[in-house]
């Protein structure tokens, strides 16, 4: 039964969350204390690190609280709730990697002309991500060099060099706009479970425009940074049919989602936790079928049963530092005087806009030391969702924190998507994000920043 924590962990999630069922909360809290027990051996120093961080504070807090217990619970039903929703999430994945739909539109993206690599590659890496998550730069890294070969590159190791550049921060900087247009992100889940007063159709109409100011300067600037002195050989490109397909089936999960949230009347990070699932199942149900007769429903259960141990196993550090994370935030934002925070913020000169861009650069900070923007997000959104007590909107300071996770993930050489492009090009993460997208990055905070000025000006 231990292999089937994390599922029990889930249902028992969900049955709190959708029927307001103590009971499920009894089911979900002892079943995630088992999953993590036995993931123990196997997590990251990260993911380690920050359980004992979280079980110290715990600890002091049972010990000198005049009433913990009801802190406590807290802080782990949101444990309980973030590990739910990365598992649905890590479901919809592992269907995916599965597909030869995903390979087949990675290619269209991959094999396009010079002039029109930049966007494709890019708003692809943003839609894939929206379903494959950090899946999508394995998938489109190891498609890049395997397609960037020296013969494909004429024969010139120029043009080779050049070729895997640009299409590797392409695919790095589209990837980081899924923070910023991904209703079915993480960061979209800590944002709203953090500020149970926003809502996606609140925050599109700033995210989006952010979105599409990271996009088009990145656009602008690999444009500029051509080389013009190459001539690359002419390129062949595939039919786009299957990236339409993908589209398409992107767009249904999508929707399949609001249709949740709006039919059974919850929010959009719950409705996540049931539409992801099923269209996981489904999505395998299809690919199963192909074996002989019948939907391919039983199958794709059966094939979930027999490697549920590997399936959720391999969510353990993103469920113990996003779970962790929110444990803490759930641990420390009772304990402190937001009243008092705001009051001294404001004395200070950091209220408004410049609030929201102090609190943007305090993220990107320390993800340049090495803390997961994931802890510094949930910690700030959580202090402050009450906005009005440093003079902001929700809006605002939610789009900051949003930008300062795509910005992280763009400049940062500790995160996670920063490593697995290192591994895949055999270069070191601080070339990367130093070197390769330094001017990028230098470009887009100020203008961000300005944004964010506008933004709060309007609201």
């Amino acid at each position: 039964m231990l292999r089937f924590s994390l599922p029990i962990c889930m249902i028992g999630t969900l049955m709190a969350l959708t029927a307001d069922s103590e009971f499920g909360l009894w089911i979900a809290r002892p079943a995630l204390l088992v999953y993590l027990i036995t993931q123990w051996p196997r997590q990251g120093y990260l993911a380690r690190g920050l359980q004992l961080v979280a079980l110290t504070l715990a600890t002091s807090v049972a010990a000198f609280h005049s009433d913990p217990l009801p802190i406590l619970l807290d802080a782990w039903d949101r444990f309980c709730f973030f590990a739910t929703f990365v598992s649905a999430l890590g479901l919809l994945r592992v269907s995916a990697m599965r597909s030869r739909l995903i390979r087949d539109a990675g290619q269209v993206l991959i094999r396009q002309r010079p002039t029109w690599r930049y966007p494709t590659l890019s708003l692809g890496s943003a839609l894939f991500g929206m379903i494959v998550n950090i899946g999508v730069l394995n998938l489109f890294g190891a498609m890049i060099q395997r397609s960037n070969s020296l013969k494909a590159a004429g024969g010139d190791r120029a043009i080779q060099a050049v070729r895997e550049r640009r299409m590797i921060m392409a695919m790095l900087r589209g990837f980081s706009l899924a923070p910023l247009v991904s209703p079915l992100g993480v960061t979209l889940a800590v944002i709203l479970s953090s500020m149970p007063q926003l809502s996606w159709s609140k925050l599109a109409p700033v995210a989006f425009p952010t979105a599409a100011i990271v996009f088009v300067l990145g656009w602008a600037l690999d444009w500029w940074l051509r080389p013009r002195h190459l001539t690359a050989p002419v390129v062949t490109r595939p039919s786009p049919e299957p990236l339409f397909r993908f589209i398409a089936l992107a767009l249904g999960i999508t929707v399949l989602v609001f249709a949740v949230s709006l039919g059974l009347d919850v929010r959009l990070p719950v409705a996540v936790l049931i539409a992801c699932p099923l269209s996981a199942v489904a999505w395998m149900a299809v690919q199963r079928r192909r074996l002989g007769g019948g939907t391919g429903v039983v199958r794709a259960v059966t094939l979930l049963g027999r490697h549920s141990r590997l399936i959720f196993g391999a969510s353990r550090n993103e469920i113990a530092v996003l779970g962790g994370s929110a444990f803490l935030g759930g641990l420390l934002i009772p304990l402190v005087d937001q009243a008092w925070l705001g009051d001294l913020l404001i004395a200070t000169g950091l209220h408004g806009a410049p609030a929201a861009v102090a609190a943007m650069l305090i993220v990107l900070l320390l993800a340049q030391v090495g803390l997961n923007p994931i802890v510094s997000v949930t910690l700030i959104a959580g202090l402050f969702a009450d906005t009005h007590v440093i003079g902001l909107e929700p809006q605002v300071l939610a789009v900051a924190l949003m930008s300062a996770w795509s910005l992280a993930m763009i400049s940062s050489p500790f995160t996670a998507a920063m490593m697995v492009l290192a591994q895949l090009t055999g270069r070191s993460p601080y070339t990367l994000a130093w070197r390769w997208d330094g001017l990028f990055f230098l470009l887009l905070l100020p203008l961000i920043s300005a944004w964010l000025f506008v933004v709060d000006a309007f609201y």
